[in-house]
């Protein structure tokens, strides 16, 4: 999934079985929520998650909807004990610290939005709180 992810230049792909159900070219966790929000709970629930990177943020989330895989080019450490905690199967080419903002002068504000969560509902509540008006389609 990752090589695919790559040959099409995504950032995110996410597969029920065989299918794409969702990909998007946008960084960050914009398009972990537009998929909630287009596909909803249910029908992201057991899909498998190729993301170009991956902090605490994105896997709360991808916890949140219940996927049952997560692939990532880059992961966070936090991101990795997140799917460590929570059984996630998951793979992943590099591991980082910390997810740093666009212009990698400081750690990205959704990563220190949810430093202090581990339950991904209220990460879910957190992020799309913060994201609302972005998410406007």
């Amino acid at each position: 999934m990752i090589e695919e992810l790559e040959r099409k230049g995504l950032s995110l792909l996410i597969y029920r079985g065989r299918e794409a159900i969702y990909s998007s070219s946008e960084g960050g966790v914009m398009p972990l929520l537009r998929a909630v929000d287009l596909i909803g709970l249910e029908g992201l629930r057991g899909s498998v998650v190729a993301d170009k990177v991956i902090g605490k943020a994105a896997a709360l989330l991808i916890i949140y909807f219940q996927a049952s895989e997560a692939h990532a080019i880059l992961i966070s450490s936090q991101a990795r004990e997140v799917f460590l905690k929570r059984g996630l199967k998951h793979s992943y080419r590099r591991e980082t610290p910390h997810i740093l903002n666009r212009d990698g002068s400081d750690i990205c504000p959704f990563e220190k939005l949810v430093m202090d969560i581990t339950e991904p509902e209220e990460a879910y509540r957190r992020i799309s709180a913060q994201t609302s008006e972005a998410r406007q389609f």
